[in-house]
């Protein structure tokens, strides 16, 4: 039978023969003789039914034993019933009542025999059995018999090595040659040569994706931008999708009023759809009438100009809105310029300083200001003798003044001129991008028409479900990405703001690099952008295929995306090119204009960057800190920080990471930047391992120089220029003094020749007759060290420097209220008498 029967349903059948009986087992023993006369078959059955009549049936010879159990198969000793075959000769009771001992001769070769059963009583599933003349099968001879398959097909030769469109065709025709005799390709239009060649087209797409695809897996082969940034999140790299330009905006507004966020701007005075000229207000802003400009107080005309360095100003009530006589209406003022959505000013030349006309007028004279926070960002003051209120504003110090800023300006046989600069207060951010809003819904669903609405385009998709996640193809690119650092740290962020709704209201879902760490709830969904600039929304799989990162989409979700498109340097316009906006969107708004280039916006990272970068970027960025000068150049990295120095301490229980910071523009350092550099600090310290962020430890010095003054100079006149240019601030003309706090860092020492080098170009100093230097405190290294120049203006002696401890800065604050911070003093000789 060569059916392939069910074992467990044949056992099955064997146990529930009832009055019928099957064989189950066979076992030969061979005659002892050598060579073996006969062998010994035991016969073992399912049950004892219809055994004993079987062996009277032979014994009174009712039927004969080779009748009764034929046997058949053999090669070079046949099994019949023929003399000299292999034959059942004798059958008796075996051992056990299920069992029959047949007795079988001559004994047969080493193939295979099989032994039947012609009793009725035999079920036909049980009524033969294969064995062999080999008691045990303990050779080789006991494996199974196997039939040959027919020999393969002649098959035509095949060129493995055909990738290209011409190799298949000239394989197919070969191929052709060989199954049809006499063949030949002929016209172009012939069915076969038709078939042939797109036969030949389709082989050549498949084996280039195929390269394609097996190119991709290797980083420095692969040509797809998305290959690119997985490879690369491998190496803990991200690459630079480039970002969005930004500016900030100066709006004036005929009341107060609000601007909401994603109102639509413009370069030029007309709506055009080129994404070049397309921005949108970044975030909600409240904007003031009182703010659309603001005068400096001149006090009567004494103040007319603030100074390069200056962090304050006082400001006049803008009339009529606000009466300057008037406390309540000072106080109102104030306080919108506390207002916490009132963070930035702009200062601006709007005339000439030369003329006091607008013709050639300085357009680069513009800087933005960052208020001081609440209380400090501005007071009231009164002018007695005017009896006139004012403001005193302040700016954040890092925002000092680049340049000297006129108000008023006098010409010879003119009246003077108000209005030189201005402050405007209405300030708000504006980012690059046309905006978009993409609607995906399930497959299968009937879908709305694309709508190119001014500024706003809708438009509505299918999004596909794939074992790998959900994609939503954006329509409309490139995507515009927000402004990230370069350099492989940060990674990307793009502007997509994506909500999901399946009838029970629109949950908010987030961003990320990748799904790897989000977990089984997270809903969280990830953006990939190809090199053309197509980009795709991916979110975790389907419930079936998800392995945990992430939450899958509810069952017939709709995902509603709002992003922007526009991207890179596109969007870098020059000052007052963005003039133009939407007015029904924007009611109250009379102007906006950007008064600043527009400088930031990025390009896309190019592959060839990528290739060099990523693999090494681990070696240029290490993120971990395991000794001393890996924390200072962690803490160096951040803005705030100037330069730091680090050494071990002991605390009693464990080691502690001292590291003192030499903040960048100041001797101080308050909370917020303090909680900044210890939390980046925290990041990549070792377990086990304290950290303690403090200011540097700052060394006064005493130094006092002699001087001589050429006679045509007032001594005063002197002093008071050496004062300026041995401060701790910038001189008039934008230099820094010698003793500005980034002149110095951590174990810098003071030369003798840095204080006569600075006070010989001077105009006026002829000679420097002595320096003496000391430090102020009491501490080791505080005796003074005495300089006394030869009239050829050579040190008299060996020493002329002074030397401070590694995690000291030297500090000459010159300030008689702080003599503490160190101060120099200056005796002039000579001069104007």
């Amino acid at each position: 039978m060569t059916a392939i029967l069910n074992p467990e349903v044949l056992a099955e059948r064997a146990r529930n023969l009832g009055a019928f009986n099957g064989i189950d087992l066979v076992f030969v023993t061979l005659d002892p003789a050598t060579p073996p006369a006969h062998a010994v078959v035991d016969l073992e059955f399912h049950n004892d039914n219809g055994l004993a009549a079987m062996v009277t049936a032979v014994q009174n010879a009712v039927i004969a034993a080779t009748d009764l159990f034929p046997m058949t198969g053999g090669t070079r000793i046949p099994a019949g019933d023929r003399t000299g075959e292999v034959q059942v000769t004798d059958v008796v009771a075996g051992p056990a009542a299920n069992v029959l001992r047949l007795t079988v001769a001559p004994v047969g070769d080493y193939s295979t025999y099989t032994l039947s059963v012609t009793d009725p009583i035999v079920d036909p599933l049980f009524a033969k059995i294969g064995f062999k003349f080999r008691p045990g099968c303990f050779n080789l001879n006991c494996a199974p018999d196997w039939t040959p398959s027919p020999a393969p097909p002649i098959e035509p030769a095949i060129d493995y090595l055909a990738k290209d469109y011409a190799s298949f065709k000239h394989v197919i025709w070969n191929a052709m040659r060989v199954r049809v005799p006499g063949w030949e390709p002929t016209s172009e239009a012939n069915l076969d040569v038709v078939l042939g060649e797109l036969i030949a087209a389709v082989g050549d797409e498949i084996s280039d994706f195929q390269d394609r695809v097996a190119t991709e897996g290797y980083f420095s082969e692969a040509r797809k931008r998305v290959s690119l940034a997985r490879h690369a999140r491998l190496m803990d790299d991200h690459i630079h999708q480039g970002n969005q330009s930004s500016t900030h905006l100066v709006v004036t507004v005929d009341g107060d009023v609000d601007v909401a966020a994603g109102v639509g701007l413009w370069t030029g005075t007309a709506w055009t759809l080129p994404i070049a000229g397309i921005f949108l207000t970044a975030a909600e802003q409240r904007c003031f009438l009182a703010l659309n400009q603001l005068e400096l107080y001149t006090w009567g005309g004494v103040a007319g100009a603030l100074e390069i360095g200056s962090e304050e100003a006082d400001l006049a009530l803008p009339e009529p809105m606000l009466d300057p006589t008037v406390e309540a209406d000072a106080e109102a003022l104030r306080d919108l310029l506390r207002d916490e959505r009132v963070r930035n000013l702009v200062i601006e030349e709007k005339l000439n300083p030369d003329t006091g006309l607008e013709t050639a007028r300085d357009i680069t004279a513009r800087q933005l200001l960052r208020l001081l926070d609440g209380v400090d960002a501005a007071d009231t003051v009164f002018d007695p003798l005017a009896a006139r209120w004012l403001v005193r504003l302040r700016w954040r110090r890092e925002d000092r003044l680049t340049r000297r800023y006129c108000f008023i300006t006098r010409c010879p046989g003119q009246p003077s001129t108000e209005g030189v600069s201005a402050f405007h207060g209405n300030v708000i951010l504006a980012t690059h991008g046309r905006p978009h809003r993409t609607v995906f819904r399930p497959p299968g669903t009937i879908l709305g028409v694309d709508d190119d609405q001014v500024f706003l385009a809708t438009s509505e998709r299918h999004y596909e479900v794939t074992r790998w996640g959900v994609l939503c193809p954006l329509p409309f690119g490139p995507l515009a990405y927000a402004d990230t650092p370069t350099g492989g740290i940060t990674p990307p962020v793009s502007t997509a703001e994506v909500t999901v709704s399946n009838g029970g209201g629109d949950v908010e879902w987030h961003e990320r690099i990748d799904l790897i760490l989000s977990q089984f709830d997270d809903e969280h969904f990830m953006v990939e952008t190809d090199e053309v600039g197509r980009s795709v929304l991916r979110f975790p799989p389907p419930a079936e295929t998800n392995t945990g990162n992430g939450r899958p989409l509810p069952e017939g979700a709709v995902v509603t995306c709002q992003y922007q498109v526009g991207q890179g340097d596109a969007g870098n316009v020059g000052a007052d090119a963005i003039i133009g906006y939407d007015p029904a969107a924007a009611p109250g708004v009379t102007s906006v204009r950007n008064p600043f280039d527009v400088t930031n916006g990025l390009d896309p990272e190019p592959r060839d960057i990528v290739l060099r970068r990523a693999p090494v970027g681990y070696r240029a960025r290490q993120l971990r800190a395991v000794t001393l000068a890996d924390y200072v150049a962690r803490a160096e990295e951040l803005p705030q920080v100037g330069h730091a120095y680090a050494r071990y301490a002991w605390t009693g229980s464990w080691r502690t990471v001292r590291v003192s910071i030499d903040a960048a523009g100041t001797t101080q350092i308050d909370e917020a930047t303090r909680r900044a550099i210890h939390d980046h600090l925290d990041a990549v310290r070792l377990i086990g391992e304290d950290l303690e962020i403090r200011p540097a430890r700052y060394v006064g010095l005493d130094i006092r120089m002699k001087l001589c003054a050429d006679p045509a100079y007032w001594p005063e006149d002197l002093a008071a220029v050496l004062e300026i240019e041995f401060s701790d601030g910038y001189t008039p003309d934008g230099r820094r003094g010698l003793f500005h706090a980034d002149e110095w860092t951590f174990g810098d020492p003071i030369w003798a020749s840095q204080l006569i080098g600075r006070a010989l170009s001077i105009a006026g100093v002829e000679r420097v007759l002595l320096v003496s230097m000391r430090r102020l405190d009491a501490g080791p290294g505080n005796s003074p060290v005495t300089i006394a120049l030869s009239p050829d203006d050579l040190p008299v002696v060996d020493t002329v420097k002074l030397e401070v401890a590694t995690d000291e800065i030297i500090e000459v604050a010159n300030d008689p209220s702080h003599l503490e911070r160190g101060r120099i003093a200056f005796e002039i000789l000579g001069g104007r008498r």
